[in-house]
């Protein structure tokens, strides 16, 4: 422990030394030599005649084609070459859907609100989101908090196209309408 706190004293030590204040050289002048002008700022030297002091621009006569210039030697990289074609995409590609923009900073009302969204639509194969507990996941996912939510069957027409009528019920906060409507969702009227 002893030996510590002299290790400990020397770091000290040292370090106060070596941050403290440096010698000042007497030798060196701290004077400025006095000046003719009173410590005026040199002058600026004279421009030699017929010498502009920078490069300008003049733009061709009118009705003249303007050419574009070619690097000296010949195919050095200039002018720059064309990038190459897009690539096609193969038949029966879908694109996919860009996600939809969503407020990112809604805010709660306090107002709760029910919002539905069907289950699928008629003569389609798969649905879209397959059960209640993924409805209720997407929402929670985009950040839209969810109060209760349930099943419900509606009364919808009876074609190819039509939404089924099972569908989707959840109770959110009206501050998330908008957000919720961007996904797929209305209001209950």
């Amino acid at each position: 422990m002893k030996r510590f706190l002299w290790l400990l004293t020397a770091i000290l030590w040292l370090t106060a030394v070596s941050c403290g204040p440096s010698p000042v050289d007497e030798e060196t002048p701290t004077e400025i030599p006095p000046d003719g002008d009173g410590g005026a700022l040199n002058e600026a030297p004279e421009a030699e005649p017929g010498v502009f002091p920078r490069a300008t621009l003049t733009p061709p006569p009118v009705g003249e084609p303007i050419e574009p210039e070619t690097a000296p030697g010949g195919d050095d990289g200039y002018p720059a070459p064309q990038p190459p074609p897009t690539t096609t995409l193969p038949e029966g590609y879908d694109m996919p859907t860009p996600p939809p923009s969503l407020n990112p900073y809604p805010e709660a009302t306090g107002n709760l609100i029910w919002i539905l969204k069907p289950l699928g639509e008629q003569c389609a194969e798969t649905p879209a989101t397959p059960d209640l507990q993924t409805a209720v996941a997407d929402m929670v996912a985009f950040g839209i908090p969810v109060e209760a939510s349930e099943t419900v069957d509606l009364p919808v027409c009876t074609a190819c196209g039509c939404p089924t009528s099972t569908h989707f019920r959840l109770q959110i906060d009206s501050g998330y309408l908008g957000n919720a409507e961007a996904l797929g969702w209305f209001a209950e009227e």
